[in-house]
């Protein structure tokens, strides 16, 4: 069995799961400026303490401006410099939406929940 470990703020929460494969990190709420630069951190931290694959669930996100995309570019780049990635997984088509928007859906790998 992988560990886990929890935090939750006002805005977001997240789950990090490790079982075998890379951490995998499940975020809900809100992501958005009042909670971006925690997230940041969070990715971060699980990016130089478990490797730089790390699989993000954001199946469970109500919601993200720019600001929580700019986390998860910046934590891409974090991640693609130590030879790894940010795969997300789950989706939504509000989000789907704004990666396209953004032509992010090009530099993220999305994979099935």
């Amino acid at each position: 069995m992988g560990a886990i470990r929890q935090r939750q703020s006002e805005q977001f929460a997240t789950l990090v799961k490790n079982n075998g494969g890379p951490p995998r990190l499940i975020a809900s709420g809100e992501l958005d400026i009042a909670s971006a630069a925690a997230f940041g951190r969070e990715l971060a931290g699980l990016i130089d303490e478990r490797g730089p694959d790390v699989v993000v669930d954001v199946s469970f996100l109500t919601f993200c401006d720019a600001r929580g995309l700019a986390a998860f570019v910046e934590a891409d780049r974090a991640a693609r410099r130590r030879g790894g990635r940010i795969t997300l997984t789950g989706v939504r088509p509000q989000l789907a939406k704004l990666l396209r928007i953004t032509g992010l859906d090009r530099t993220f790998a999305r994979s099935a929940p």
